[in-house]
């Protein structure tokens, strides 16, 4: 394969590189002088894979901390969005392994952070179902579950229990829909009831609650 054809993107130090008239993909300069890849030289497949496949994990890096720079993600995230940019699964595995190395990917870190921002508006169970859906183990969820303080987790159930049921009025029905909207926003059924329980007593004493 011959390299028809070098064109640097804007003002960077990243350049669109052809091969035989095709795209071949973005390289930095630093690999275009260390592969020696110029208009006009000739490569053979295998030794143009080998330079490619180092410029990849080196622009996918620089790519990796710019969005982690930009977004909190976990390890399956960043996986995303790079597997979107076409990165090869190989390439993507170093990448990770590397801002792993370095600190930048921490799921647990993640996991304790999105717990923190979505405690005050949603519950454990609703939180740890989201936490699993990007990706986050099974083990590190459930660890951090564990670790939720149940007072504390009761504790933001009731307020939100008493927007609630706020200027509602005072009865079964409403008391009901309370514990419904605090199960649907993840709380346990048990928190959930005792939450409804103290919110309906902040607006005055009935004996007849079920």
């Amino acid at each position: 394969m011959i390299i028809t054809k070098i064109k640097r993107i804007a003002n960077t130090n990243r350049f669109h590189v052809y091969a035989d008239e095709e795209w071949t993909g973005v390289f930095l300069d630093e690999i275009l002088v260390s592969g020696n890849i110029k208009t006009g030289a000739e490569f053979d497949e295998s030794e143009f894979k080998t330079i490619k496949k180092e410029n990849d994990v080196k622009v996918a890096f620089d790519m990796a901390v710019s969005y982690l720079e930009k977004y909190v993600v976990s390890e399956k995230g960043l996986k995303d969005y790079l597997k979107k940019k076409n990165y090869s699964y190989e390439v993507i595995l170093q990448v990770v392994d590397k801002l792993r190395d370095y600190g930048f990917l921490d799921d647990e870190k993640f996991a304790k952070n999105y717990f923190e921002t979505l405690s005050a508006s949603k519950g454990k169970r609703a939180i740890a179902q989201k936490l699993k859906q990007k990706g986050v183990s099974s083990e590190i969820v459930e660890n951090l579950m564990d670790g939720v303080d149940e007072e504390a987790e009761l504790e933001k159930a009731t307020a939100l229990a008493d927007k609630f049921v706020k200027n509602r009025q005072k009865d079964t029905k409403t008391k009901k829909k309370c514990i419904a909207h605090l199960i649907y926003k993840g709380y346990d059924y048990s928190v959930a009831q005792k939450a409804a329980d103290c919110a309906m007593s902040n607006i005055g004493e009935n004996d007849d609650w079920v």
